[in-house]
C-alpha cells in the first residue's frame, strides 16, 4: 500500500481520467443502444463536411412534394450505429453531386447493410472521388452496382455521354411517370419507349458509360447499351442504380427523375406509406385555357356548346390588354372596354372557375420581347392585365400562365409579390406541382409551379393540329392522363386555347364523358391551381413520423402525423394487406382501395394509426 502511496500525483490523475473515459464509453453504448428508433425509414446520407444547400433541399423538397418520409444523416453518424440501429433503416440513399467521396470504413458499412438486408440507393458520380476529389480507379460501390462503370482511366472524358434513355413500358408504368413523356422508339428489336421533352427537338441526358451485362431488372438504358437505371439483389438486401445526376437536374427545372426514383424506391422498393398530393388522396386534373385575344372569345360558346361548363372548376386565364402582336394592332381583347368579354368572365367566375391573368396585356408582344433583363420596362403590362381582371371579378387574382411559356425569373418575383399562389410552367414537364426554382436562396413562399403535361412535343389541342394528330391520337392521349391521374391519386395539368378545340370536338366529347363518369364514381376530380395551391402550402405544414409499432405488433408500422392548424383532408396511402390499418388517435376515414389502404384525416391537428407491413409473417397469418 505504501508503494502505491510512494506514486507521483501525475499516475493517479492519468488513473482517474481514464476512469472517466470508460465511464464515457459506457454511457454512450447504452445511449445507443436505447436510442429511440429513427423517425423515418428512408435516411438521405449527407457527408460530415458541410454539404450543398441547394442540392440539399433538391432532396428536401422532392421528399416532401412526394408523400416520402425521409430523414438526413451523416456517414460519420451511420458508421457509429451498430447492425441493429442501421437495419431499422430500410433505405439508404447515396445521392449524386452531393457524396462523391466515402471513406473505406463507410464502403464496408453500406456494404454490410445491404447484405444483412437493406435497400440502397446509389446514384450517377456518388462514391466516384478520392478524398481530394480525383477520380478513383473504380468506385468504392462498384461491387454492389454489378457493372463497370467510371471508366476515367480508358475513355477520360469521354466517359461520360449524352445520348436517348430508352425504358420498357412496365418501367415508366412503375416509375409513375405519365402518358406522353416516353414515346414509341423505333430503333431496337426489343419494345422500348424513348424518354420526349416538350419544347426541344430530342431529350437526351448525360450519364457514365457502362460495361457488363446487369445481374438485376434495367429500368431504363442508353441508346448504347449503358445501364441508366438497374435494380438488383445483393445478398439478402436490394440495390437501386441511377446512372443520372438526379440532383443536378432537379434544381435546373427537370426534377421528374429525382421524383419519380424516390417514389419508385419508396413505393415499390421498401413498400413504404405515402402521404397523397392531392386532398382526400383523389387524383385529377388542372385544366388551363390560354384566352389570348379577341379572336377566342366566340369559341367560348363553342366549349359550352360541348359541354365543359357541366364540369370543372377549371382555371381560366385572359390576356386582356387592346393589343396582341404589337401597340395599336387592336387584336387584342380590350376587356376593360369589352361588354362580352366580360360577360364571360364573369360568368366562368361565378362558376367556381379561377380567373387567372395570362402574360401581361398584349399576348405576343409581350411574350416575344421579354428576356431575363428587362423586367423593370415590361412590368407595367403585368399590372395592367392584372388590374383588367381584377377589376371585373372583383377579387385579387390568384393565378398566372406565361404566354408562349415566357417565363423570366422577375416575372415569379413579380407574382410572389403580388399575391399570386400558382402559375402554369414549361419546365419539369410531367411533373404535379412543384416549387420550381434554380436559386434557391428565397424558395420558400414561392408560388406553386404547375408544370404543363405533353404528348411528345404536343400539349395543347392546337398543338395537335400543327402535328397532324389524329382525333383518335388525342382520344387516347386524353383518356391515359385521366385513368394515370385516378389511379395514381395525382394531379396534372392540360392546357389549351379555345380555337384548338375546334378541330378536336369529338376528341373532348369523349373526353368529358369519361372525366364526368369517373366523377360521379368518387374517384377523379377537377382542381383548380388555387384549390391545390393553398392544399400543398397547408399540406407542407404537416410533420409526420414512421416507426416500428410497440414490441407486441413488431410486424406492424406506426404514423404519428400532426400539423399545427388542421390535418384535414391529408391522405396516406399505405400498401395493401389483410389486416385494416388501425387509428389510434385522431379522427379519420379509412378506406380499401384496389391496390393500397387510404387512411384520410378530418378535423384535428393530431393523428396516429398502425398498419400491417407487407411481406411480414403477421400478415401471411392474416391471409390464412
Amino acid at each position: 500500500m505504501s508503494r502505491f502511496r510512494s506514486w507521483p500525483h501525475w499516475v493517479w490523475w492519468l488513473l482517474l481520467l481514464g476512469l472517466v473515459l470508460v465511464a464515457i464509453a459506457v454511457w454512450h453504448l447504452k445511449q445507443q443502444k436505447e436510442e429511440r428508433p429513427p423517425s423515418a425509414f428512408i435516411a438521405l446520407l449527407l457527408p460530415d463536411q458541410q454539404a450543398s444547400h441547394k442540392y440539399v433541399l433538391a432532396w428536401q423538397d422532392a421528399a416532401s412534394e412526394a408523400g416520402v418520409s425521409m430523414i438526413q444523416i451523416t456517414a460519420s453518424q451511420l458508421v457509429a450505429m451498430d447492425a441493429a440501429q442501421r437495419a431499422r433503416l430500410r433505405g439508404i440513399v447515396l445521392p449524386d453531386s452531393i457524396h462523391r467521396s466515402i471513406s473505406a470504413a463507410l464502403a464496408g458499412v453500406l456494404e454490410e447493410y445491404v447484405q444483412d438486408g437493406g435497400a440502397l440507393w446509389i446514384n450517377y458520380d456518388a462514391a466516384t472521388e478520392n478524398a481530394g476529389g480525383r477520380f478513383l480507379d473504380k468506385p468504392a460501390l462498384a461491387r454492389l452496382v454489378g457493372v463497370d462503370y467510371l471508366l476515367y482511366q480508358e475513355m477520360g472524358k469521354a466517359m461520360v455521354r449524352s445520348d436517348l434513355m430508352l425504358m420498357p413500358a412496365a418501367a415508366v408504368q412503375a416509375l409513375g411517370i405519365a402518358p406522353g413523356r416516353f414515346q414509341p422508339y423505333p430503333g431496337s428489336t426489343e419494345p422500348l419507349l424513348q424518354a420526349a421533352t416538350y419544347g426541344y427537338d430530342e431529350a437526351v441526358f448525360s450519364y457514365l458509360v457502362t460495361r457488363g451485362n446487369f445481374p438485376g431488372q434495367v429500368l431504363a438504358k442508353s441508346k448504347d447499351g449503358s445501364l441508366i437505371a438497374g435494380l438488383r439483389h445483393y445478398g439478402r438486401g436490394q440495390v437501386l442504380f441511377v446512372n443520372l445526376p438526379v440532383t443536378f437536374l432537379r434544381v435546373r427545372t427537370d426534377g421528374l427523375w429525382l421524383q419519380s426514383y424516390l417514389n419508385f424506391f419508396n413505393r415499390h422498393v421498401l413498400h413504404l406509406p405515402q402521404l397523397a398530393s392531392v386532398p382526400d388522396g383523389i387524383g385529377g386534373l388542372v385544366m388551363n385555357w390560354h384566352v389570348d385575344a379577341e379572336n377566342a372569345i366566340p369559341y367560348l360558346g363553342m366549349l359550352e356548346d360541348l359541354g365543359f361548363l357541366k364540369q370543372g372548376p377549371y382555371s381560366v386565364h385572359f390576356t386582356s390588354g387592346p393589343d396582341n402582336n404589337s401597340p395599336g394592332d387592336h387584336l387584342g381583347m380590350d376587356v376593360a372596354h369589352n361588354t362580352t368579354a366580360q360577360g364571360w368572365i364573369r360568368r366562368l367566375h361565378q362558376l367556381g372557375y379561377e380567373v387567372g391573368a395570362h402574360g401581361g396585356w398584349a399576348h405576343n408582344y409581350f411574350a416575344f420581347n421579354i428576356n431575363e433583363h428587362n423586367g423593370r420596362q415590361w412590368t407595367s403590362y403585368l399590372n395592367n392585365n392584372k388590374q383588367d381582371l381584377e377589376q371585373v371579378i372583383n377579387q385579387p387574382l390568384t393565378e398566372y400562365s406565361a404566354p408562349n411559356g415566357h417565363h423570366p425569373e422577375w416575372v415569379t418575383t413579380w407574382l410572389r409579390h403580388n399575391g399570386v399562389l400558382a402559375y402554369y410552367f414549361v419546365g419539369n414537364s410531367s411533373m404535379g406541382p412543384t416549387r420550381a426554382y434554380i436559386d434557391p436562396a428565397d424558395m420558400h413562399g414561392r408560388p406553386w409551379a404547375f408544370p404543363v403535361s405533353a404528348n411528345g412535343d404536343v400539349a395543347s389541342f392546337e398543338e395537335a393540329v400543327r402535328n397532324k394528330f389524329s382525333d383518335a391520337q388525342m382520344t387516347a392521349w386524353l383518356a391515359s392522363m385521366t385513368r394515370f391521374a385516378t389511379q395514381q391519386h395525382e394531379v396534372r395539368l392540360v392546357y389549351f386555347h379555345p380555337p384548338g378545340v375546334y378541330f378536336y370536338q369529338k376528341a373532348a366529347t369523349q373526353w368529358l364523358e369519361q372525366t364526368r363518369q369517373l366523377s360521379e364514381q368518387g374517384v377523379f376530380r377537377w382542381y383548380t391551381m388555387t384549390q391545390l395551391a393553398r392544399f400543398l402550402s397547408q399540406r407542407e405544414q404537416t410533420v409526420w413520423q414512421v416507426a416500428p409499432a410497440a414490441d407486441e405488433k413488431a410486424s406492424w408500422i406506426s404514423i404519428d402525423a400532426r400539423n399545427p392548424t388542421s390535418l384535414e383532408r391529408q391522405s396516406w396511402l399505405l400498401p395493401k394487406t389483410a389486416a385494416q390499418p388501425v387509428l389510434l388517435a385522431g379522427r379519420a376515414n379509412v378506406e380499401a382501395l384496389p391496390d393500397a389502404w387510404r387512411v384520410t384525416a378530418k378535423a384535428g391537428k393530431n393523428l396516429r394509426f398502425e398498419y400491417l407491413q407487407p411481406g411480414s409473417a403477421a400478415e401471411g397469418e392474416a391471409n390464412d
